[in-house]
């Protein structure tokens, strides 16, 4: 079945329209026809199942059968706070880490990122790019809640937007507490619903030893993922992936 993202203005009760990009895809490259029954999600956790009732040139209207409800979203809040890295590389790392559940992105400006986004309007660009990436992730993954992708952030401002309660998790290739270890001494399920957990990731060139004394300053524990040093495309998603195993809906 296909999904689209729709804005919550436009669910009613008994009808739902779809209009825009997802009328251009739902006309020019699936080719949907009246009849076909679809599903829209607001990404904010309301999603129905209809089939289309009208297909115009400016709309396409669903009549609504039933709304979703399976459960969809993970018991856990997960950060992905990733140091941006070059290439079109933040691109896959925002779709995996929306398919594996992270409610929030955020992307990094560390000391060693090669990318330098210079100017308020590239910025803004980049954040449009990677939260569009975000929605076509979440349709095809079944999502039912958009994953917040913020504009790049310097460090101490992530930091300052911590609070009390919150984890902070770093893991780095020089070393820190095996994550096995960690995991036994953390409480997980006498944790709030609104409790976060932010994992920390450098870039290609890893994170300086300041930086890193700047997350233990707020409490971030440092973390070692093994003996073998893993690509900063692969270590925060290889710690979302543990994290949604041991104690999310992954397990």
């Amino acid at each position: 079945m296909e999904r689209f993202c729709i804005l919550n203005e436009q669910i009613g009760r008994e009808e739902a329209r779809i209009i825009g990009d997802e009328l251009k895809h739902l006309k020019n490259v699936l080719r949907l026809r009246v009849g076909d029954q679809v599903e829209v999600f607001d990404g904010q956790g309301r999603g129905y199942i209809g089939r289309l009732s009208e297909l115009g040139q400016t709309e396409a209207l669903v009549a609504i059968e039933a709304p979703v409800t399976e459960i969809r979203e993970s018991r856990l809040r997960v950060c992905l706070a990733q140091g941006i890295p070059k290439g079109e590389r933040m691109d896959w790392i925002v779709q995996k880490a929306t398919e594996l559940g992270a409610v929030s992105v955020i992307p990094l400006e560390l000391s060693r990122c090669v990318v330098k986004l210079e100017g308020e309007k590239k910025r803004r660009d980049k954040q449009a790019r990677w939260g569009k990436i975000a929605i076509e992730a979440a349709k095809q993954c079944g999502r039912l809640k958009l994953p917040a992708v913020s504009l790049p952030m310097r460090l101490d401002a992530f930091l300052g937007g911590i609070r009390p309660g919150d984890l902070l998790l770093v893991p780095w290739e020089e070393g820190g507490k095996p994550l096995q270890a960690y995991f036994h001494e953390v409480d997980w399920h006498g944790t709030s619903d609104d409790r976060m957990i932010y994992i920390m990731i450098g870039p290609e060139g890893g994170m300086t030893d300041e930086e890193v004394d700047k997350a233990r300053a707020v409490g971030g524990e440092v973390l070692t993922l093994g003996p073998r040093i893993l690509r900063t495309d692969t270590a925060g998603l290889a710690m979302l992936s543990i994290l949604q195993y041991a104690w999310g809906d992954m397990g």
